[in-house]
């Protein structure tokens, strides 16, 4: 199993994001108030891997997990809370939006196999190893 974020490692994002001032680097497609990227660790232990997302503000509802073709898709969506005209902004720092993180986990895993928690704002997903087959040695006749 192949577990390696889907983010390429020349994401232009990614370098733009370590040179650029952080107002900058939120705008996606446009957009600055529709994009938050939380964090996410993962962990290889000894029959399964672990992935932990920091999923701050988000309820378990808006969460979306799901695995296709061995790429394991977490995604999740944060409202922005309304402000009426009387009220002055002072100062923002929390990101509403959408947020969606892929990650190959080959195939050989099974969404069954998969279980996943939520609390605290953190989503704890384990996956399991897939055993090693060993390959049965056959002998092919000649013709």
């Amino acid at each position: 199993m192949n577990l390696i974020p889907r983010d390429p490692w020349l994401d232009v994002d990614r370098i733009f994001d370590n040179f650029l001032p952080l107002p900058l680097t939120l705008k996606r497609n446009g957009d600055d108030a529709n994009f938050f990227r939380p964090r996410v660790d993962v962990v290889e232990k000894e029959d399964h891997y672990e992935i932990i997302a920091e999923l701050p503000g988000v309820q378990k509802n808006d969460i979306n997990v799901q695995l296709e073709e061995g790429v394991l898709t977490i995604e999740a969506q944060v409202a922005e809370e309304k402000t009426s005209e009387k009220d002055k902004v002072i100062c923002k720092e929390r990101r509403t939006g959408y947020f969606s993180r892929s990650f190959n986990i080959g195939t050989n895993v099974t969404a069954d196999d998969i279980s996943a928690s939520f609390d605290n704002g953190l989503l704890k997903l384990t996956a399991p190893k897939a055993k090693p087959v060993a390959e049965e040695k056959r002998r092919i006749a000649i013709k």
